[in-house]
């Protein structure tokens, strides 16, 4: 019945959230096998639909922060190096797709100041008191500004935190 009743609703939300058919599929079916094992410990704190997406929330999260194993092959010298590559490639791929959403998180949800001190700080590695200095504006104001820009991005584009931080 919960499958029934709440399957295109996560799978709508991890689709949104990870941008591939493939991946969203995974994380729904890890999302129900998941309630189906914690359903006997819901307590009814919240309701049925928020206790769901919380799990669907940190399914999702876990997608992105999780290490990709490394692989060799045992069969031929030479085949490890092909792994390898296929192994830099999907962490290429996640990268370039957490980057696509952020630049459209920073396009079309900033404010412009927003977007210039997102700029002068990851784009041209300005210090706060040099962005402050241009801007006319205080530190704190600024450091104000990041600390919303990075929530922002947190919510919106899980994994995004530890690209800013890097």
């Amino acid at each position: 019945m919960l499958y029934g009743a709440y399957f295109k609703r996560v799978y709508g939300f991890a689709l949104k959230r990870l941008g591939d058919p493939a991946e969203a599929e995974d994380v729904t079916q890890e999302v129900f096998i998941t309630l189906l094992d914690a359903l006997p410990s819901y307590q009814g704190q919240s309701s049925l639909l928020v206790w769901i997406f919380g799990v669907t929330r940190n399914k999702v999260n876990r997608r992105f922060r999780r290490v990709r194993p490394h692989m060799e092959s045992l069969d031929e010298e030479g085949s490890a190096d092909c792994v390898s590559n296929d192994v830099s490639t999907e962490v290429s791929l996640d990268a370039r797709r957490l980057l696509a959403q952020c630049q459209e998180i920073v396009e079309t949800e900033l404010s412009p100041l927003q977007k210039q001190i997102f700029q002068l700080k990851h784009a041209g590695s300005m210090s706060i008191r040099g962005i402050a200095g241009s801007l006319g504006k205080s530190e704190d104001a600024v450091k104000a500004q990041l600390y919303r820009i990075r929530r922002l991005l947190a919510e919106r584009a899980p994994g995004a935190k530890a690209l800013l931080q890097a």
